[in-house]
């Protein structure tokens, strides 16, 4: 049985990581720079902030930011698919939405809108599209099938003050440690002072 993960309901902060299957070292120099352009384009559309990221041979670890949801009206929607799916997808979509507008229709178009609005501002539905994405590209380019990654990614929540995760944002850039150590370090290091807040971290693993 599934554990459902622990998010928060608004804001939220996230270390956030996953592991190729069978721990496999295929993540070359020209992997990681399209798995990190992906990263982006996911992120542009789900308005997820990546404020750092590590991406080794056979894993990443992202720190994410999940901002409270906001409304996107049709021009921003219009951009954010089209950082995701492309010029000519997200032209096709909009014309469509435009179109509805024209005829009075707006019920109709957000309804359009709406599968695509709920997966914005969502952790799950962020790493579920990078994994996936990364994935099917992966496996074109390399002549394979199957999945890409060994199970369902690991998240920890961050709490803290802003300067706090400052501080770890700045650190975990530089020193890119499993999800257990990184656990560890925060709780014996991130003391930011100026505010008397330390950081918690509540791990929400599900294998």
């Amino acid at each position: 049985m599934r554990i459902p993960r622990i998010k928060e309901s608004g804001e939220g902060f996230y270390h956030s990581m996953s592991r190729v299957v069978d721990r496999r070292m295929v993540l070359d120099d020209k992997e990681k720079e399209r798995f990190r352009q992906l990263m982006r384009n996911a992120a542009a559309f789900s308005g997820v902030d990546v404020l750092t990221h590590t991406i080794l041979d056979n894993h990443f670890h992202l720190l994410l930011h999940v901002p409270e949801r906001q409304p996107v009206d049709d021009f921003e929607f219009s951009r954010r698919l089209t950082a995701l799916y492309g010029q000519k997808y997200a032209g096709r979509v909009s014309r469509e939405i435009v179109s509805l507008r024209a005829e009075g229709q707006n019920e109709a178009a957000d309804e359009l809108k709406a599968p695509y609005i709920k997966r914005m501002y969502d952790l799950s539905a962020y790493m579920k599209s990078v994994k996936q994405r990364f994935t099917q590209s992966f496996n074109t380019r390399h002549g394979r099938k199957g999945t890409l990654w060994e199970e369902r990614f690991k998240s920890i929540l961050v709490e803290g003050s802003q300067g706090t995760i400052s501080s770890l944002q700045g650190v975990y850039s530089s020193c890119p440690l499993p999800p257990h150590h990184v656990r560890t370090h925060l709780w014996l290091t991130f003391d930011d002072r100026s505010t008397a807040a330390t950081v918690a971290v509540r791990p929400h693993t599900a294998k």
